[in-house]
């Protein structure tokens, strides 16, 4: 995901072409729905980009939660093995040991 100050710059550089689209469709084109389409379309594309970077961040969480709870199963599966093994130790009797 971009930093705070790149994301920033990228909302800058939209808005500022917003204006200058809007600006030209008004003035120059005089199809000021012209303007607001392409505008859409450019604040669209940018909300496409940060659901995807979300997306990605948030499996790139789920991922590591998952190894992270993978890798504490594993530990505690070899703890309650030693344990169990303790326990039946201590469950033979004396002759049998």
């Amino acid at each position: 995901m971009p930093s705070d100050s790149t994301d920033r710059t990228i909302k800058t550089v939209l808005a500022v072409g917003t204006v200058l689209v809007l600006a030209y469709s008004l003035v120059i084109a005089q199809q000021i729905l012209l303007g607001v389409l392409a505008a859409v379309v450019l604040w669209g594309i940018y909300l496409v980009w940060r659901l995807i970077s979300v997306l990605e961040r948030i499996a790139g969480s789920l991922e590591y939660r998952i190894a992270q709870s993978e890798r504490g199963a594993d530990d505690r599966t070899a703890t309650e093995s030693e344990f169990d093994g303790a326990r039946e130790r201590e469950r033979e009797p004396e002759h049998e040991r």
